[in-house]
């Protein structure tokens, strides 16, 4: 007994020692996400519907376990999503760690990627992730005509509802173009998860390093689901150590689009959040294309500094996450 008790006393000052010494500035920062889709054509064809053209179809390419060894067909396009860097990847043939997330989960983002600055530093973060209980789920690369890309992708998804990633950069070189910019000026203004439970889930993340979740359980207006009023209800858990914030959704009352995800996909990335600036010019653009808001309302009182409007895009066939349209009051 007294074993087991010194045992759990050192792994929790092990564990408060690590989040003391912070962790690496990269973190502020998701370099790209890995995203598996069932049929890349069509999911670029839907973002360009959006008003997305920032793309750079890398054709076929080969995934490569360097780990096991093992090798999978894929074909792989990336795309700058008003500010976010997404990797398409559809598989062809073959196993590999992103496949087996595909078919357990279907379409959908797999990895936040953080880029360290070389080898050392992410070698340091491997570490000392180790150190703390995560090890490594596979080392990748992807060869493609153009170069090569290569992923190191830590155990983290379940516990922490995502796979985290790292990258050195280099291999492929991105296009002068790649801006972000789109023909609704959208940009992008959160990662958002849909999860069932946020202790846990903080908990993990916080024992990594990353700040707890600060819960907000907010009072929303007009709320409607598919064209019709419903009651839904959330509550929040707020990262807000990087450059974009990460927001944990946590379905309280349904039809909620969070439940939807979960029950469909299983918890993990639900959506990107992007702000607008005319948020009824963006919808009658996008419904007028076919798209369809699954999910919408209001927060704060209405023309009142702090106020603001949510409206969410329903891309379950365009690649499995959901878009999120945030439209705050300014005077």
């Amino acid at each position: 007994m007294y074993k087991i008790i010194f045992f759990i006393s050192a792994w929790v000052l092990l564990t408060s020692a690590a989040r003391q010494q912070g962790i690496p500035d990269f973190y502020n920062h998701v370099d790209q996400v890995l995203w598996m889709v069932s049929d890349l054509e069509n999911t670029m064809t839907q973002y360009e519907e959006l008003g997305f053209s920032q793309f750079q179809d890398l054709g076929k390419a080969l995934l490569i376990s360097e780990t096991t060894g093992k090798k999978s067909k894929i074909r792989l396009a990336r795309a700058n999503l008003g500010g976010a860097v997404v990797n398409w990847i559809e598989p062809l043939k073959g196993n590999s760690v992103l496949t087996n997330f595909h078919e357990r989960h279907g379409d959908g983002a797999v990895s936040l990627v953080h880029r360290a600055p070389g080898a050392n530093e992410e070698d340091q973060e491997i570490r000392r992730l180790d150190d703390l209980g995560v090890g490594i789920l596979d080392r990748i690369r992807i060869e493609t005509s153009a170069g090569n890309l290569g992923f190191v992708l830590m155990d983290t998804e379940s516990e922490g509802k995502y796979i985290l990633g790292f990258t050195r950069g280099g291999g492929i070189e991105e296009p002068p173009e790649f801006t972000g910019e789109n023909r609704h000026h959208l940009k992008l203004n959160q990662y958002a998860f849909a999860i069932s439970d946020p202790e846990p889930v903080s908990l993990f993340w916080h024992m990594l390093g990353q700040p707890e979740f600060q819960i907000n359980h907010p009072e929303l207006g007009d709320p409607h689901y598919y064209g019709q009023y419903a009651e839904h209800d959330l509550i929040q858990g707020w990262q807000r150590h990087g450059s974009i914030s990460y927001e944990w959704c946590i379905p309280v009352k349904p039809p909620i689009v969070y439940q939807d995800h979960i029950d469909q996909h299983g918890e993990g990335i639900h959506h990107l959040a992007f702000s607008v600036s005319d948020m009824d010019e963006v919808l009658a653009d996008f419904q007028a294309r076919g798209f369809r808001v699954s999910m919408g309302g209001t927060w704060g009182e209405k023309g009142k500094p702090g106020s603001g409007r949510y409206e969410y895009i329903d891309l379950e066939k365009a690649g499995g996450l959901t878009m999120e349209l945030l439209w705050n009051y300014t005077e």
